[in-house]
């Protein structure tokens, strides 16, 4: 299990980033220091726990027994152990502390069990219904301020007692296992004769939940938690000598332990090489992340020549603008200026030419050298007038000085009505010609 989740976050880490790398490292190394703490708890102590149980004989002669500084539970006690039951005698007494009187007096079938010479728990009998060959947790705790002992069984209370008030745990006694004190040295149905482990007392009164995880647990449970005021522990009575047919058991939770103990190694192992990965994976996102950064410096320093280029064409297309609006203006002016350019060499032409048929006309001069200074002028009058009408005019100029006779109206006429369709513009010219016909005397052609 704790291998997939540290994968798990192994690849989370590779989209999450940084944040979730540290979180992670800080929570298994945690956890790495933890399994540290209990592998040395357990490989510190393992010579002194006591993984065995102790398997009683059926005989008064076999026992444990041995003096005991009970102070510390003269005004409270928890008393806790695991059973097992092998043998059916009436009254099998797994512990007994004799002082004055029956201190403690515990046994496996709950026959006769008290707290300070008090029998009320002794009709708790019904409640033990282990069957034989079979572990089960038992608690017996008490205080003098409460004045109340109280029997668990597998963690689940069963029963309770009130001693008399003020009356404290007697001091003195001897504390004696698979058998009540001497005084019952000879009494076969106080022998327990089955298997207890783990039988440990403790300085004060444990709470419900704590005797529950004591039960839950299992036979293998670490009590180091409750080192404080475990005063007597099983490790010592292990130590203590034997009589009699009193030999030690293994209860199979020295194998666990070790399993546990290489579990939790091949646990440290996993960490470490995790550790390796998380740093290699924290080497490639530290990478990463420089290599983003050198990106996105050169994306700014990108985005910043991009931001430049643009000013600078929307500057060079501002001055286009400009440009193209002055080009704009000035070809309208040159155009302006050609029209009238154009307009002013056609006055120019028409002025000059006007000038010259007027000096040939009165003047009555019609040489080679006026005729072709006019042509020369007459290139703006053949393109408004057309080439028919200003060849009957050369025409008419040519008459007018070397032959006068009527043709010449004729041949002048029907070019400009052939020319031109406006009646205004033909009847001026008919005027015009009107007057040199009766100056010849050309009425045949006044029609025309």
């Amino acid at each position: 299990w704790y291998q997939r989740r540290v994968r798990e976050a192994v690849v989370s880490t590779q989209s999450t980033g940084t944040t979730v790398i540290s979180i992670l490292q800080s929570t298994v190394m945690l956890l790495l220091i933890v399994v540290l703490i209990f592998v040395v708890s357990v490989q510190s102590n393992e010579s002194d726990k006591g993984y065995n149980s102790l398997h009683f004989g059926t005989s008064s002669n076999d026992y444990v027994t041995f003096n005991f500084d009970m102070s510390p539970f003269s005004d409270s006690f928890s008393a806790c152990m695991w059973i097992k039951h092998l043998y059916g005698y009436s009254y099998p007494t797994v512990f007994h502390y004799h002082s004055s009187g029956y201190e403690i007096l515990i046994t496996s079938s709950g026959a006769w069990t008290s707290v300070l010479d008090d029998g009320g728990l002794n009709s708790l009998s019904s409640k033990f219904t282990t069957p034989s060959g079979k572990w089960f947790s038992y608690c017996l705790t008490w205080s003098v301020a409460s004045t109340t002992s109280k029997l668990y069984l597998d963690g689940v209370l069963v029963g309770t007692d009130q001693t008399a008030s003020g009356r404290s745990l007697q001091m003195g006694g001897n504390l004696w296992f698979n058998r009540a004190a001497a005084s019952y040295s000879n009494d076969v149905a106080r022998v327990f004769g089955g298997e207890l482990y783990q039988f440990n007392m403790f300085s004060e009164v444990l709470s419900a939940a704590d005797i529950k995880r004591i039960a839950g647990g299992g036979l293998c449970l670490d009590l180091e938690e409750f080192s404080e005021t475990r005063v007597l522990r099983w490790e010592d009575i292990l130590d203590k000598s034997r009589n009699g047919d009193v030999i030690e058991t293994d209860t199979g939770c020295k194998q666990i332990v070790e399993n546990i103990t290489e579990a939790l190694e091949a646990v440290a192992s996993d960490h470490n090489k995790t550790k390796d990965a998380l740093e290699t994976v924290t080497g490639q996102l530290n990478s990463t992340q420089e290599e983003l950064g050198t990106s996105e410096d050169q994306l700014e320093t990108c985005t910043s020549q991009l931001n430049r280029t643009e000013d600078k064409l929307e500057t060079e297309t501002a001055e286009r603008n400009k440009t193209m609006e002055r080009l704009e203006t000035c070809s309208a002016t040159l155009t302006s200026t050609q029209t009238e350019l154009d307009q002013t060499r056609k006055l120019e032409n028409i002025t000059r030419w006007d000038v010259l048929y007027t000096a040939a006309y009165f003047n009555k001069v019609f040489t080679d050298e006026l005729y072709e200074e006019l042509t020369s002028s007459w290139d703006i009058l053949r393109k408004l007038v057309g080439a028919n009408i200003t060849d009957g005019i050369i025409d008419h100029f040519r008459n007018y000085h070397i032959e006068r006779d009527c043709s010449v109206f004729e041949q002048l006429s029907s070019a400009m009505l052939r020319q031109f369709e406006g009646v205004e513009l033909t009847s001026g010219i008919i005027d015009h010609f009107s007057q040199h016909i009766e100056e010849y005397g050309c009425d045949n052609t006044t029609e025309s």
